[in-house]
């Protein structure tokens, strides 16, 4: 029973200092240019992409073109 309590508080440490140093991470700033556009070259690219795969975007869509309704019925 003791190494059950030993083990949860230990993965428990971990947990919470996991969790401290990717907040800590998250929130420091970028050092140069470079990264700083890189950093905003992501941000574009991931609100591109919760634009393009969101589920009004996808359930939106019709699958096909109307041009290409025809061309598979045979």
């Amino acid at each position: 029973m003791l190494t059950v309590i030993i083990f949860l508080a230990g993965l428990g440490a971990l947990t919470a200092g996991l969790a401290g140093y990717l907040a800590a991470r998250r929130t420091g700033s970028t050092e140069n240019v470079d990264g700083l556009l890189a950093e905003q070259e992501r941000s574009a690219q991931a609100r591109a992409a919760r634009a393009s795969f969101s589920s009004i975007a996808m359930h939106s869509t019709h699958g096909l073109t109307t041009d290409l309704l025809g061309k598979y019925d045979k």
